[in-house]
């Protein structure tokens, strides 16, 4: 039982761990989405991360990461960017 019980402390406390590293993954304030108004095809966040826009029709913009977007004059993507905004 006490085996139990300290596996299920371990879990909650990875669980909060996880859920409160937005940073760890990227995801922090410098890595935002752009406002539902950008109209570009190309938005680079302030951590230096460059995404491209993919939109269908009536649906929301999605973005996605450009691992090497010299097109545009940025240096490659880093490991900390995410994948998706």
């Amino acid at each position: 039982m006490k085996k139990l019980a300290t596996t299920a402390a371990l879990a909650v406390t990875v669980s909060m761990a996880f859920s409160g590293a937005a940073d760890a993954f990227g995801r922090g304030k410098n890595n935002i989405r752009p406002p539902a108004s950008y109209q570009g095809q190309w938005y680079t966040t302030a951590a230096g991360c460059s995404y491209s826009r993919a939109q269908a029709p009536g649906e929301g913009a999605k973005w996605y990461l450009i691992l090497n977007p010299h097109h545009i004059g940025q240096p490659p993507a880093k490991k900390s960017c995410p994948a998706r905004l």
